[in-house]
């Protein structure tokens, strides 16, 4: 039971490590605020390490394999695949939804906020 504890405890701090540097690599200019332009730099660099290949395409499965979150959503047209427009499109309208004033910039008080909303539903 301790060693669990432990473990748990580990996992918990490697989350909130990787959360915080997550945030650091996309505030390429560590000015605390991610601009629209920061966002779509970072999203179109997760989309090529994901699709190493290149194909411009992601099996829906495939891809929520490696994040952990279900794309099917993000898949419009149905065909069992993300390409790299549907991906940046969902990638946008998180971006749009956490900007909560709409001034281009979502600061670290925004994103932990949309953060939040999503935990709660």
């Amino acid at each position: 039971m301790k060693y669990l504890m432990m473990t748990v405890a580990a996992s918990m701090s490697l989350a909130t490590a990787a959360v915080a540097n997550d945030w650091a690599a996309i505030d390429a200019n560590s000015d605390g605020q991610i601009t629209r332009a920061e966002h779509d730099a970072a999203a179109q660099a997760k989309w090529a390490k994901w699709d190493s290949a290149g194909t411009g395409q992601l099996a829906v499965a495939a891809l929520g394999q490696q994040t952990g979150k279900d794309w099917s959503r993000a898949d419009t047209n149905k065909d069992g695949q993300i390409s790299s427009a549907e991906f940046l499109a969902k990638k946008n309208a998180g971006f749009a939804k956490a900007d909560a004033n709409g001034d281009g910039v979502i600061t670290k008080t925004e994103h932990d906020a949309a953060k939040a909303g999503k935990k709660a539903k």
